[in-house]
C-alpha cells in the first residue's frame, strides 16, 4: 500500500561526511560483493547471491518500491571512500498507525567505522520530521550483536524475541524486535 508522504523526487540526505542517495547501477559491484560474503549476508538475514542478476533484481525491487511509494532505500557513500559501502532504508509502511520498518546492511570491510550509526541517525530524523512517522521498528538476528548495538545507540528499545521468525538456509532463525517512538526520540543527532 502506498505511503503518500514519500516524495516524488528521491530524497538525498547528508550527515557527517556521509551521502545517502538513490541506489543505482554503480552500486551493483559493491552490493554483489557484500551478498557473496557468506558471513555478512547471513548476519543481515539475506540469502547469499549466486549471480549479478540477484542484485540487479534487488535494485529493480527498490526502484519499484520507491516509484510506487512503498519504500525508500539509500546507498551509503562516505566522502572519504566515494563509493557505496552499503544501503539502508524503509519498507512496510503502516499508514494508519504511522509506523515503518527500518533495514540495512554495510559491507564487512567497512564494519566498525560508524557508517550504520550515521546513516541510521539521518534516516530516523527523516522518518520522524519529513515522513511524519510515529514509530520505527527494526528486526535483527539474535546473533547480530553489532546491529543491536547500532539500534540501541540510535535510541531503539528491544521489545521482544521473535522465535523461529524466518527461515534461512533451511533453518528457522530467531530475531529481536526493536522500536523507536517519536515521542521518546531525543537522539536524532546521535552518531
Amino acid at each position: 500500500m502506498p505511503y503518500l508522504k514519500i516524495p516524488d523526487e528521491f530524497p538525498v540526505l547528508r550527515r557527517n561526511g556521509l551521502l545517502l542517495r538513490e541506489l543505482n547501477e554503480s552500486d551493483l559491484p559493491a552490493w554483489y560483493a557484500r551478498l557473496t560474503d557468506a558471513k555478512a549476508a547471513s548476519l543481515a538475514g539475506d540469502p547469499v547471491a549466486t549471480s549479478m542478476s540477484d542484485v540487479e533484481e534487488g535494485l529493480a525491487h527498490h526502484r519499484r518500491a520507491f516509484a510506487e511509494k512503498e519504500g525508500i532505500r539509500w546507498a551509503l557513500v562516505p566522502d572519504e571512500i566515494g563509493t557505496s559501502v552499503g544501503s539502508f532504508g524503509f519498507g512496510n509502511f503502516d499508514e494508519p498507525n504511522l509506523s515503518v520498518g527500518l533495514g540495512g546492511a554495510v559491507a564487512r570491510k567497512h564494519w566498525g567505522r560508524g557508517f550504520a550509526s550515521t546513516a541510521g541517525a539521518a534516516i530516523v530524523e527523516y522518518a520522524f520530521e519529513v515522513l511524519e512517522m510515529e514509530r520505527i521498528q527494526a528486526e535483527t538476528l539474535t546473533v547480530n550483536a553489532a546491529a543491536a548495538r547500532v539500534l540501541e545507540k540510535l535510541g531503539f528499545e528491544r521489545e521482544g524475541l521473535m522465535r523461529g521468525y524466518r527461515v534461512y538456509k533451511g533453518e528457522r532463525r530467531d530475531f529481536y524486535l526493536y522500536a523507536l517512538l517519536k515521542e521518546s526520540n531525543n537522539g536524532s543527532d546521535r552518531d
